[in-house]
C-alpha cells in the first residue's frame, strides 16, 4: 500500500472545522429555506420552535466552527513570529 497518497494525511484542525463550518452553514440555509417555503402552508405557530431548531441550531455550529477556526489560525500564526 502506497502512503503517497494525499487522502492518507491528516488534515490541519482549522481546515476541518472550516468544511465543517460550511457543511453546518449549508444544512441551516436548506433547513431555513425549506421552513420558509413549508411555513406559510401550514400556518401554525409551532413552524417558529421549528424554523429555529431547523435552521438555527446548524447556523450557531457553523458560527461556532468558523470562529473556532479563525481563532486556532491567529494563535498559530502568533506562536510562529
Amino acid at each position: 500500500m502506497s502512503t503517497t497518497q494525499i487522502n492518507q494525511y491528516p488534515k490541519s484542525l482549522p481546515v476541518v472545522l472550516r468544511t465543517r463550518a460550511g457543511i453546518f452553514l449549508l444544512i441551516g440555509v436548506l433547513g431555513f429555506l425549506l421552513v420558509k417555503v413549508v411555513g406559510p402552508i401550514l400556518q401554525t405557530g409551532p413552524e417558529y420552535v421549528v424554523e429555529a431548531i431547523v435552521s438555527g441550531i446548524p447556523l450557531l455550529i457553523a458560527a461556532a466552527c468558523a470562529i473556532t477556526a479563525l481563532t486556532l489560525v491567529i494563535v498559530h500564526r502568533m506562536r510562529r513570529s
